[in-house]
């Protein structure tokens, strides 16, 4: 389906209006999909996202993105970002070391593109994650996705 983002100014004052409510915009979409035009919300806290939480943002977002001519949607939705969450930014990165993730690049390491280990460091070149007592560091150009990868 098609993704377009939503403008920055609006992202912006999106993300003002939830850090009024100590709530941290995660990540946003918006596309349009079979059932109608989806803007989706994705926050969190230190604390983690809970339905009273959801319903804090929502309620903080709503009837200003309702006033914005330049934005229609048919379905808003304002969730977690989820226990599997993709790490996007510097910040994921240093919250969740020492959490388990999965890591898959898109050229081959050692015959592999697919690694799950714990989080050790990173720096704005490379991520290091640890795999049965070892470190491999995987320069950051060649990672197309770092999500946590928890255990069940």
């Amino acid at each position: 389906m098609a993704k377009t983002s939503i403008p920055l100014q609006l992202q912006e004052t999106i993300t003002e209006l939830l850090q009024e409510q100590g709530i941290e915009l995660y990540y946003s979409e918006y596309k349009k999909e079979p059932h109608g035009q989806v803007l989706r919300i994705f926050i969190d806290t230190d604390e983690g996202v809970d339905i009273e939480t959801c319903t804090r943002a929502t309620r903080a977002i709503k009837a200003y993105i309702d006033d914005r001519s330049e934005i229609y949607y048919d379905h808003l939705e304002v969730s977690s970002p989820g226990i599997d969450r993709v790490l996007r930014n510097d910040h994921d990165l240093e919250r969740f070391r020492g959490e388990q993730v999965l890591l898959r690049t898109n050229r081959s390491i050692e015959g592999r593109k697919k690694f799950i280990g714990i989080l050790v460091a990173s720096s704005p070149e490379q991520v290091n994650i640890e795999i049965d007592g070892c470190v491999l560091a995987v320069d950051r150009e060649i990672i197309s996705v770092i999500r946590l990868h928890p255990k069940i």
